[in-house]
């Protein structure tokens, strides 16, 4: 996962003037967002399942991938690909990432 903050927005909205104006208000949005309600990029985050690993089944033992349906793993790369999208809209950076991941709670 990259969070490539311009090319996200610019993907998004167009690279038209407007496209361009849209971005912009739609990142300003979602940075004060992040720096009112902090608590909102671990939900991202969570909600996107962008910590996830892959389902796996045991077999004999061994673990080996999940078949998965090809609907629920449409449906999972949405929902990342969209957490993805707001946070990098938020200006999150990688560094902010690897903190978030040192700093996660595995008592879940």
């Amino acid at each position: 996962m990259i969070l490539d903050r311009l090319g996200t927005l610019l993907a998004r909205f167009g690279t038209t003037l407007e496209g361009r104006r849209t971005a912009a208000e739609h990142a300003r949005t979602w940075r004060r967002a992040r720096v009112h309600v902090p608590e909102i990029v671990p939900d991202l985050i969570a909600h996107g399942g962008l910590f996830m690993g892959q389902a796996v089944t045991m077999e004999g033992g061994v673990p080996s991938p999940a078949r998965m349906d090809p609907c629920q793993l449409a449906y999972e790369a949405g929902r990342r690909d969209l957490a993805v999208q707001l946070l990098a809209a938020a200006g999150l950076t990688t560094t902010d990432l690897n903190e978030l991941m040192r700093e996660q709670d595995y008592d879940l």
